[in-house]
């Protein structure tokens, strides 16, 4: 651990090169957590890719992780080649056919009225030679000779009908078109319609043989206008998304796998060697969205803890361990995750308000972790919230116990509500309430685990290790009350008063009481040089130099630091006890060194305390109360008047000597500052009655006891119980 501690340390310590550059190390430091957080949050931390080929025979049920919405490339294909199936050819009318064959079969009747005309030829096969022999010169359309044998079988009154009924055969099948397959149907057709006109056969057998023959197709395909409509219609088609949900069984065992299934199970992640590059992007742009507001927002109010980059490498680490343990759990249930982890560590270590911060931006990524489901990420971050509350620093520090059935509670509420709103079975509500009070108090032994050691990593001092300093059984605590009883009791008073005033002008009240405790433990090497451990009226300074007792005196800082560093006291509390005293004259032995003869070669600077002067509102509380107790317990006859002068005189020569100018201190604040003290201290000192020998009070309780025995004397009797008890009061103060 120790040797971590020092690797973490000295990366950000570095002054070489561009490591010293801070920039350079915040780059650094975001692309690492980018990089282990795009794994973290797209890879499963349970292996379950498997190898599946279309017609294997599963040998296990595939269940769905997480729930899906893809688009079902195989079945929309299918839809559209069945919608382009239902598009019908384009076909164009050819006009020209229709003249074509009606000048042909005018041609035809007009010959064959020519050779009816000549009465040489006045047999059927002499009309149908001579029309044999004159037809394919005039109209160059071969006859066959069944339809020259029909024709000239006819009468000369009968041509006219024949004629007539032939064109309006050919002229109707025209009309309704004839593509390239249909011709057969039209030719069939036609012989139909020939036959329910009830002509006499040779009418009959003529018309027939005529239009039959001249019958061809007038519906020419449209190519390109066809290929259009079959765009269009695909087009027009819709996918067809699938929504698999999580649970749901992809392939059953035993099952032959399909196509449809193959697809199913790449989508949810769980085939082999696949990555969905959009849900990569999708992830990445994410990431850098909520890491961009984090820091932009942390730079914008809390730039102390931006410039710090300790905190910014804790923050990450959080914020990745938060995540490892949400991920790990919500195998299980998404309302297990102990997602408040982050929103306390963070509400602890660093701010509450950053841990606010961290809350809300936990529970989005967590919600990448649970396929974006609303009901997890609600939980998740009313939990986180509730745990931010629970830790908020109190003066009497806070109770993770207490913060673990905070968020268990915050839980259960809101997984009822939630599954109430969504309408979910009674019982599997339960169930999950059930999980998410688990969750809350996992939590919070989360967080005690885990504290500890990010303490000693981070060198940060938490409310909850500075209350265990407070304890009387501290050793060093132990040795100031055996080795200088009037300097801890004197320590106990001033953190009183020190705490009490925190509140009110916005210090820590844990801290301040914690250094009041520990400002004077230098004390410990020579307790008696300090009057208030001096037993006997002797002094020691008496018989020593100013120069010395100064010395002694102020030695008291440094070897209280040393002790402090001995004991690993936090630096925080160090760093009070090196500045309670600032830069102050030790002005007894100042004055006493200016009264002798040399008072000429007295330097000032040599009867100061080395300092540094408090830096903050904690340091300068433990000055003023330290200098305001001892002061006040020094008052002859002490009433308000004089404790409230010597307050006030007390907190402005420290004002115009500059000891509170490093601090934040304002006017107003050390005001309130006095007006605490001063209430404090004159109920502490004040003017005591002073009652007769107690030898006197045990006569006139005798006396008083054989009066009570004769009835009378109540009123003395109470009066000597009262000062009985006030003398034994006074006398263990």
């Amino acid at each position: 651990m120790s040797s971590f501690n020092n690797k973490v340390r000295n990366f950000f310590d570095q002054h070489a090169s561009i490591y010293s550059k801070p920039i350079f190390r915040l780059i650094v430091l975001g692309l690492a957590v980018f990089t282990v957080l795009m794994v973290l949050l797209s890879a499963d931390l349970v292996p379950s890719k498997l190898s599946l080929k279309v017609g294997q025979v599963s040998d296990r049920d595939v269940v769905s992780p997480r729930t899906v919405s893809f688009i079902d490339e195989i079945k929309t294909k299918k839809l559209q080649m069945e919608t382009v199936a239902g598009v019908a050819n384009v076909y164009d009318l050819d006009t020209s056919v229709i003249t074509k064959v009606e000048g042909e079969v005018s041609v035809l009747f007009q010959t064959t009225r020519s050779i009816f005309a000549n009465e040489l030829l006045n047999s059927a096969e002499a009309r149908k030679d001579k029309l044999k022999s004159t037809l394919p010169t005039i109209s160059g359309v071969s006859y066959s000779d069944e339809i020259l044998a029909a024709i000239a079988r006819l009468k000369k009154n009968d041509l006219d009908q024949t004629e007539k009924t032939t064109k309006l055969l050919l002229t109707k099948s025209f009309q309704r078109g004839i593509r390239e397959g249909d011709l057969d149907f039209a030719k069939k057709n036609v012989a139909l319609e020939i036959e329910a006109l009830n002509l006499n056969t040779t009418i009959e057998n003529a018309v027939l043989a005529i239009v039959q023959p001249l019958l061809q197709p007038n519906l020419i395909l449209n190519v390109k206008e066809t290929d259009k409509r079959r765009k269009s219609a695909s087009a027009s088609v819709e996918p067809v998304r699938q929504t698999i949900k999580k649970g749901q069984i992809l392939v059953r065992r035993g099952d032959l796998v399909t196509d449809e299934q193959i697809k199913a199970v790449e989508e949810v992640g769980l085939l082999a060697s696949h990555m969905s590059e959009t849900r990569m992007i999708g992830l990445a742009i994410f990431l850098l969205a909520v890491m961009s507001v984090i820091l932009g927002y942390i730079y914008k109010l809390f730039p102390r803890i931006f410039a710090n980059e300790v905190y910014l490498l804790l923050m990450s680490l959080i914020i990745i361990l938060t995540l490892i343990l949400s991920k790990a759990t919500h195998y299980f249930s998404n309302f297990l995750a102990p997602v408040a982890v982050g929103a306390l560590l963070t509400s602890i270590l660093i701010d509450m308000r950053i841990g606010v911060l961290l809350a809300m931006a936990t529970s989005l990524l967590f919600g990448i972790i649970v396929d974006m489901d609303f009901r997890s990420v609600a939980v998740a971050l009313a939990g986180s919230l509730a745990g931010v509350y629970s830790v908020s620093k109190l003066i009497h520090g806070y109770s993770l116990t207490r913060a673990g059935v905070i968020i268990a509670a915050v839980n259960f509420s809101v997984i009822i509500s939630t599954g109430l709103i969504a309408q979910i079975d009674y019982m599997q509500i339960m169930m999950q309430a059930l999980w998410g009070i688990v969750g809350g108090i996992a939590a919070a032994v989360i967080t005690i685990g885990l504290l500890p050691y990010l303490e000693n990593t981070f060198h940060i001092t938490t409310p909850i290790s500075l209350l265990n300093l407070a304890k009387p059984n501290h050793p060093l605590l132990q040795q100031l009350l055996l080795s200088a009883p009037g300097t801890y009791h004197h320590s106990v008073l001033v953190g009183n008063m020190a705490e009490t005033a925190a509140d009110l002008v916005g210090a820590d009240p844990i801290t301040v009481r914690i250094g009041a405790y520990y400002h004077d433990v230098g004390k410990i090497k020579r307790p008696y040089f300090f009057i208030e451990n001096q037993i006997s009226d002797e002094n020691p300074h008496d018989k020593i130099a100013p120069s010395l007792s100064t010395l002694i005196v102020t030695s008291h800082v440094k070897d209280g630091v040393d002790l402090c560093r001995e004991f690993k006291i936090p630096k925080v509390i160090i760093d009070i006890v090196e500045q309670h005293h600032g830069t102050l004259l030790v002005s007894y032995f100042y004055r006493r060194a200016t009264e002798n003869e040399h008072s000429e070669c007295i330097v000032e600077a040599d009867f100061r305390y080395e300092g540094p002067r408090p830096q903050t509102k904690e340091a300068a509380l433990v000055m003023l109360a330290d200098a305001c107790e001892a002061a006040v317990r020094s008052l002859s006859r002490p009433n308000i008047n004089r404790i409230e002068g010597t307050v006030r005189k007390l907190i402005r020569e420290r004002l115009l000597d500059g000891q509170l100018d490093e601090c934040n201190l304002t006017f107003k604040d050390l005001n309130i500052i006095g007006d605490v003290f001063i209430r404090l201290l004159s109920g502490t000192f004040h003017n005591r009655i002073e009652y007769s020998d107690v030898k006197d009070l045990e006569r006139r309780g005798n006396k008083n006891a054989n009066n009570v025995r004769n009835g009378s004397g109540k009123d003395n009797c109470d009066s000597a119980n009262g000062a009985n008890n006030s003398v034994s009061a006074k006398n263990g103060s």
